[in-house]
């Protein structure tokens, strides 16, 4: 069973969104941002907030949520901010639905979120990978120049050097490349 987690700012706003979520989802509600920070937000697979909330905007809620999990965040605003809301939570991934809210389109948030799932979590793989391999590919460029520095070898001399010290230390190159900018090798 799908977990959601529903902000609003009254109980009576948050048990009407309940009432909206078709079977097959386990709803939990909190009224406030300081109750949403202090719930285990790994376990949701969705989380609704209506903003604003009783003591914030719910935007910057949103913004600390995205760091902390990877569930679907689904604000809801009203009419007249969505144009704002969208340019302050698109970049962290965050579906916008306007007030009043219906059953028909928070479920079809839902629905649409539910649909991009997987495209989201291959998009966010491959840019953690992207980042790993330019992480390596620096290490290996800083432990090449200190090699061509230190050994007087051009800059394919001193890659292969750094490929065969990590062969003959039986590490990878890229803990071979940080052994030597370290100072740990040659």
């Amino acid at each position: 069973m799908k977990k959601v987690l529903i902000a609003a700012k009254t109980a009576d706003a948050c048990r009407i969104l309940a009432g909206y979520i078709s079977d097959g989802y386990e709803v939990t509600t909190a009224t406030d941002g300081m109750t949403v920070r202090g719930i285990d937000i790994s376990v949701y697979s969705f989380i609704f907030v209506s903003v604003p909330l009783e003591n914030e905007s719910g935007l910057e809620l949103l913004a600390e949520l995205r760091e902390r999990t990877a569930a679907h965040l689904i604000a809801i605003v009203r009419e007249e901010a969505a144009d704002a809301a969208f340019r302050r939570l698109s970049p962290i991934g965050a579906y916008i639905i306007t007030k009043p809210v219906f059953k028909g389109s928070l479920m079809q948030a839902i629905r649409f979120c539910e649909m991009h799932a997987g495209s989201e979590i291959e998009f966010r793989q491959r840019i953690a990978e992207l980042e790993k391999q330019s992480e390596t590919d620096r290490l290996v460029t800083r432990a090449t120049l200190i090699i061509m520095g230190k050994e007087q070898l051009d800059e394919d001399a001193a890659h292969r050097r750094l490929q065969k010290l990590a062969m003959d230390t039986r590490q990878t190159v890229e803990s071979t490349a940080r052994d030597i900018i370290e100072g740990a090798l040659i």
